[in-house]
């Protein structure tokens, strides 16, 4: 695939997006994305676009309570902390990291911006639907442990490619090995 058939696969995505989301200001900190609620916590270096935002944000977003947005080499990315009181909440993801995120993982110096989201949707857990498949349900042979085993003898069987596999027999009636 050439770089010119990428940019179109691209541009033809970016146009199906195009109307998903709906950036909507409210006053200077506050504004909805497809309606729902969000804030402007903090903005570094004219880093907030909302039309950019809209352009990049997905529904899976929704369910964290600050997403940081930063600029790196012109892309606009995106990603989700939560907050102490949310059932989600781990300590990697937590809102205390959002500072070591930008130092560590964002450009020096790049425009970022933090926003809350005011309307938290914590994801319903999906149940997993069991496969149509049928499935053979194995029956538990009726065996004694192998110790007790007196009526058995395995046998110890070469095959091609220094490879070897056992064998288990019945034994004889009077021959005691």
């Amino acid at each position: 695939m050439n770089r010119a058939r990428i940019q179109d696969y691209i541009d033809q995505r970016e146009e199906q997006r195009a109307d998903l989301y709906h950036f909507a200001p409210q006053d200077h900190t506050h504004f909805t994305l497809n309606n729902h609620p969000y804030e402007l916590v903090k903005e570094y270096r004219d880093g907030f676009n909302g039309a950019e935002l809209a352009k990049r944000y997905s529904n899976i977003l929704s369910k964290y309570d600050y997403i940081v947005g930063d600029w790196g080499y012109g892309q606009l990315r995106l990603k989700g902390f939560y907050a102490k009181g949310n059932p989600r909440y781990s300590p990697e993801q937590g809102v205390d990291t959002i500072e070591d995120y930008l130092y560590e993982d964002c450009n020096f110096g790049c425009a970022y911006f933090v926003i809350h989201n005011d309307d938290v949707h914590v994801p319903r857990r999906r149940r997993r639907k069991k496969s149509p498949v049928i499935k053979e349900r194995r029956r538990k042979l009726k065996q004694p442990g192998v110790r007790h085993r007196r009526h058995q003898h395995a046998e110890r069987v070469k095959t091609s490619n220094h490879q070897q596999k056992f064998v288990i027999h019945k034994r004889r009636q009077g021959a005691e090995k």
